[in-house]
Parts: C-alpha cells; sequence; structure tokens
C-alpha cells in the first residue's frame, strides 16, 4: 500500500537525518510520488511525524516480544534486550531523538507514556526475579532499582546530551554501560557468573 510505503521511508529518511531536515517534497521525491498525492495521505508533517513514531513503537514491542519468548534465560532477555536496543541506536542519527523532544513535546509524550510504563514494569519483573533466584542481593530496593535503571537508559535516549557529551560518547556507548554496569552492581557472584556468559555469548561485533 501507498500509505505503508510512504510511512517506511519517511522512518528511513527522519532516522538517518533527523526530522527537521527531511521535507515533505524530500519524502515524495524518494518515494516517486507528487507532493500533491503525499498531502492527500498526510495533511501535515507533523501527522506523518507522529503516525511514524507510532508505527516505530509498535515496531519494538513486537521486536521486544520475539525476544522474550525465544530467550532461555532472564539474564540472556535482558542482554538480548540491551544489543537491541544499542542495535537502534546505531542505526538512528541523534539528531531524530533531539528533534523528537524539541519539537514534539507534548504528541510524543502522550504515545511514549505508555511504551515507557511498560519498560519499568519490565524492569521491576527482571529485578524481582532475579533476586528470587539469587541472581541479585537480597538486600536490592525492587522499587528503586528499577527507578534508577529506567531513569538512567532515558540518558542515552536524548534526556543526557548535557552530561553525556555527543563529541565522546555515542547514545549507544552510553546505553551499554549503564545497562551492563548497573546489573553487575546489584548481581551475587553467581549472577555476575551468568551476566559474563551471557554478554560474552550474544556480545556484538563492530
Amino acid at each position: 500500500m501507498l500509505k505503508d510505503n510512504i510511512i517506511n521511508n519517511s522512518i528511513r529518511l527522519f532516522r538517518s537525518m533527523g526530522i527537521r531536515n527531511v521535507t515533505m517534497e524530500m519524502i515524495a521525491d524518494e518515494i516517486g510520488i507528487s507532493k500533491r498525492t503525499l498531502y492527500e495521505h498526510f495533511k501535515t508533517k507533523d501527522e506523518l511525524v507522529e503516525t511514524c513514531v507510532q508505527a516505530e513503537l509498535n515496531r519494538l514491542i513486537e521486536k521486544d516480544t520475539a525476544i522474550t519468548q525465544n530467550s532461555s534465560h532472564i539474564i540472556e532477555t535482558y542482554l538480548l534486550f540491551m544489543w537491541s536496543h544499542i542495535q537502534e541506536l546505531r542505526q538512528t542519527n541523534y539528531l531524530f531523538i533531539k528533534d523528537l523532544r524539541q519539537l514534539y513535546p507534548s504528541s510524543i509524550y502522550c504515545k511514549t507514556t505508555e511504551f515507557e510504563s511498560k519498560i519499568k514494569e519490565g524492569i521491576k519483573n527482571f529485578i524481582e526475579k532475579g533476586k528470587e533466584e539469587n541472581i541479585f542481593r537480597p538486600e536490592v530496593n525492587v522499587e528503586l532499582a528499577t527507578l534508577i535503571l529506567f531513569e538512567q537508559m532515558q540518558l542515552s535516549m536524548g534526556n543526557g546530551e548535557k552530561i553525556f557529551s555527543m563529541h565522546y560518547f555515542s547514545p549507544a556507548e552510553v546505553f551499554e554501560h549503564i545497562s551492563i554496569n548497573f546489573i553487575r552492581g546489584m548481581a551475587t557472584k553467581e549472577g555476575i557468573d551468568l551476566i559474563d556468559y551471557y554478554y560474552s555469548k550474544h556480545r556484538l561485533t563492530d
């Protein structure tokens, strides 16, 4: 369908160039249609951007669901999530994330709130199960650890630019260091051994 083609190509352009740098004319030229045809499907660029964001969130949810179904251990699941999101960050121009937060703060907030709630719930369940299986130390405060890990992850997704200069640290690098070192800090000796095993097993190569 033409509408799906518009959405998919728009996402690709937005992720590679940022939203501000992509015009409706560029999108139409990329697909090989007229601007008039493009505007028949999306009345404004804002409408197109919001549709693209929802499509991307749906894709990420499906991707994470597949990881959950195909991994055998909670540490493996967590690390596969981590590598999956690192790949997403590596394939995305930081301008895309920056433009979303600057140009569409209210609409993006509405669309991502539910998604972020699912992430928080997933982190909480992961830590609780880790404590039950002696992967994480018994004194770990689940609610506090969930909040800290989630907020630290957000630093690599466009909220930590003033802390982590993009000139020195890529979002993917920040995300990896936060994700792996935080859970190692909560882990028992048995947990650290499992983390190291699955980290080596699934580590991405550049």
